[in-house]
Parts: structure tokens; C-alpha cells; sequence
């Protein structure tokens, strides 16, 4: 990866939003601009101009948590988010490299009853509806601490993870589960164990957006299959619901691609994939925002269960989004403002990417008592930038408050179960999608 990228070299601090983002665009021809000067193709079809549609300044990298002790400033840099004129692929331009934040990342969902029912669910049902046999070859690109790879191996599978963390390889070869540390990259599907070449499902849950060559990750991915019942199975945050929600929250340095239905798809069949499904999960099955699909080669035996619907990638009302997003953002600093001023206190559930950049584009985050979240590696961290603190679900009954807000909206039902039994449980929990509505 290229962290000498001239719109990335330099992280810019700025309070307040450029008033011109909508006219800023970038081409893929010469002559074409960027707010720094520099001209881009699109990262996917390699054509464009490419248009910014979203700007969020100073924002913080999601993992970023320092304990109150750590001095030194945390990573801040503008998010931009373009749309290509060709194949409507929204993405981030330039790369950085993420390798050494990768080698301490941490997070996990393996607390969440909800997640590990999620897992199990889509193991069974990958097995099932596809007629895998048992000992079928499960390949997880960024498979983290092995929860999902376990699954498949209850489901009757050989598992290999390839992930970048050393902390989560460990956790994984703990449980039984073999991994590769390493970031992938096009290259790295050569390197993997013979047994697994090839496999008979590919798999990445909440990673193919933070690869930054999806199309070569696309080609490796159909080489490393079985051409006649190889499965790519994707999981990324849907960008219709993102829209529709105002849910800026999931604009990340860490992405380098926004994907709906309708881009995937189309992304899918120009690197020889056909799309199967998009209800691979019913949506009450899925996590939140969850873009969860099926494809196999064209000439592959798996055949879509019914012709998939895709609407036109255009549909989404792009012009208007950063407007919205801003008053939802307002809405935001206006409800916990409101709060403060009828003498309430505030604190905030999920310390994971949706709260840390939540807090960040606020400006009342400040306001923010602290954050709970089940994940004790995150307990005594600061999350970057707003610097409000992260602590365990009991801090409620020891410090209780007034009002909670919750970042970690696709667990709600398991949050409010879990507060509500509390000593001292706050009289009001609200999820923040509720507010920026």
C-alpha cells in the first residue's frame, strides 16, 4: 500500500465543513481536481470522474482507543467519499497503510449472544441451502478472533482464517481455528495452505470494504474457488440504509468502499461472478446495516434461487445527503444539549467504530458521562478525539444517568435487556438512529 499518497500524506484538521464539497470532483482523465490537487480513476472500474457526495472533517481511525495517560494526539483527517460516474462505486481515494494499526486491532463481537446465534445461522445455511458436504474448505478473509470459522466447523468444515492482528490470530489458534497473519492483498490468496486451493467458500464478513483493490480481491477471490461449487460469501454495510438513515457514522478511514445491492452486483459479474442471493439471512437474522450476499463463477453448478431484483444504482438521492447528514448530526448535539439543560445526564452504549465516530463529528460529546460496552479489552480506554471514556455495563449502577443513548443499535433488544435489569438503570434509552431521524 501507498501512504505517500498525496491527499493522504498530510492529515487535515479543520472544525468546520468546506461549504463547496458537493462541486468538488475528481477525474480520471488529466485535468480533473481534488481538494489537494490530485486526480484519481475510480478503484474499482477504473474509469469516473469521480464526485464528492460526503465530507466529514477531522475524524479519528475507529480502533484508536488510548488510555487517559496516553499523551500523543490521535490520527485526525478528513473523510471524502466520492462516487464514480461510471459504475456509481462510492469509496474513499489514495491509500495509507494500515498494516501496523492492523497488528494490535482487537475488536470483537464474541460477547453478543445476538452475533454468536448471527454466526452459527450463517454457517448452517451457507452448508444447507448450497448442499455442501462435510469436510467442505471454508477460507475467512479477515476472520478475526475465529468465531464464525468455529461455527463452520461445528457446520462440518476445514477452516483457514487469514487476518492481520496478532492479538485476534492468537485468540483464534486458542479455539482451534488456523490462521494466517497477514492484511490480504490480490497476492496473498497464493500463499494460502494447498489443502485450501481450492476452496469450496470464500468468505468475508464486514471486510471486503476495507480492502482498497477490491477488483483484484474480486479476480484472486475466483482463482482461489472451486470453478464448479465455489461460494463467495460477503458481508459489507448496505449504503441504501446508510442513506436512508443518515448513518454517517459508518463513513470510516478504514473503508475503502461503499457498496449497495446494485454496485455489488455489478462488480460482481464484470469479475465473473453471478449474484445469487441478497437474502442469504432474513434481515431480523442480520446484523445491523448488513449487506449480506452470495455469488458463485458464471459457469459454476449454483444457479440464483430467483431471478435477483437490482434496482438502478442512481436511485439514491445523492445531492442531498450531506445536508441531511449534517442535520442529523445536529440532531444529535441538540438532543444531548436538551438533556443538559433540563439537568439529565447522558451516557452512551458501544464503544466499537458506530460510537467512537459517532461522538466525533459531535460537538456536545463532551457531555457524554461514558460509554459502555461489553468488550473488556475497551474498559479504561478514551475513544479518540471526544476522549469520552469506556467502561463496563455496572458503571451504570455505580454512576448511574439519566438517559442512554446506543450506538450499538443492531444489538438493541440484548442491550435493553441487559441495562434494564441494573440497580439504578436509566429512565430513558434511546437509539441513536432514533435521533437522527
Amino acid at each position: 500500500m501507498d501512504n505517500n499518497a498525496a491527499d493522504e500524506a498530510q492529515p487535515v484538521v479543520q472544525k468546520n465543513g468546506d461549504s463547496d464539497h458537493h462541486a468538488s470532483t475528481v477525474s480520471a482523465a488529466n485535468g480533473g481536481t481534488h481538494p489537494q490537487g490530485a486526480a484519481h480513476a475510480c478503484r474499482v472500474c477504473g474509469g469516473g470522474p469521480l464526485t464528492r457526495w460526503v465530507h466529514l472533517p477531522a475524524m479519528p481511525l475507529t480502533e484508536e482507543l488510548r488510555p487517559p495517560s496516553y499523551s500523543d494526539s490521535p490520527y485526525l483527517a478528513d473523510i471524502d467519499v466520492y462516487r464514480c460516474a461510471v459504475c456509481g462505486v462510492s469509496q474513499t481515494v489514495g491509500e495509507r497503510d494500515l498494516s501496523p494499526y492492523y497488528v494490535d486491532y482487537g475488536y470483537t463481537v464474541g460477547q453478543s449472544p445476538f452475533a454468536a446465534r448471527f454466526m452459527q445461522r450463517l454457517a448452517d445455511t451457507v452448508r444447507d441451502r448450497f448442499g455442501l458436504q462435510e469436510g467442505f474448505k471454508v477460507v475467512e478473509i479477515g476472520s478475526g478472533d475465529g468465531a464464525q470459522l468455529a461455527c463452520f466447523q461445528r457446520a462440518g468444515a476445514e477452516v483457514f482464517g487469514v487476518e492481520p492482528s496478532a492479538e485476534l490470530c492468537r485468540e483464534s489458534r486458542a479455539r482451534g481455528v488456523p490462521v494466517m497473519e497477514a492484511l490480504f492483498m490480490p497476492q496473498t490468496a497464493a500463499l494460502l495452505p494447498e489443502e485450501f486451493q481450492p476452496a469450496d467458500v470464500l468468505l468475508m464478513t464486514y471486510t471486503f470494504d476495507h480492502l482498497p483493490d477490491p477488483s483484484g480481491t474480486l479476480e484472486a477471490a475466483r482463482r482461489t474457488l472451486h470453478p464448479g461449487r465455489g461460494l463467495l460469501v460477503l458481508e459489507v454495510h448496505d449504503l441504501t440504509r446508510i442513506v436512508e438513515r443518515r448513518e454517517y457514522c459508518l463513513f470510516e478511514h478504514e473503508h475503502y468502499t461503499y457498496w449497495t445491492a446494485e454496485t455489488l452486483g455489478c462488480a460482481l459479474a464484470r469479475s465473473g461472478f453471478r449474484l445469487l442471493t441478497t437474502e442469504l439471512l432474513p434481515e431480523h437474522e442480520r446484523r445491523g446495516n448488513s449487506l449480506l450476499i452470495a455469488a458463485a463463477a458464471m459457469d459454476a453448478a449454483h444457479s440464483p434461487e430467483s431471478e435477483v431484483q437490482l434496482a438502478e444504482w442512481s436511485a439514491l438521492d445523492y445531492d442531498k445527503f450531506q445536508q441531511e447528514m449534517d442535520q442529523g448530526i445536529a440532531a444529535l448535539d441538540a438532543f444531548v444539549e436538551a438533556e443538559a439543560s433540563q439537568g439529565r445526564t447522558v451516557a452512551g452504549y458501544g464503544g466499537g467504530g458506530r460510537g467512537v465516530m459517532t461522538m466525533a463529528a459531535m460537538s456536545s460529546a463532551w457531555r457524554i458521562s461514558y460509554v459502555c460496552d461489553a468488550n473488556t479489552g475497551l474498559h479504561g480506554l478514551l475513544a479518540p478525539k471526544s476522549r469520552v471514556p469506556v467502561v463496563a455495563i455496572d458503571r451504570l449502577s455505580e454512576e448511574p444517568v439519566d438517559t442512554l443513548i446506543v450506538f450499538s443499535y443492531g444489538y438493541m433488544a440484548e442491550i435493553r435487556e441487559a441495562v434494564e435489569k441494573l440497580p439504578g438503570a436509566p429512565k430513558q434509552i434511546v437509539s441513536m438512529l432514533d435521533i437522527l431521524k
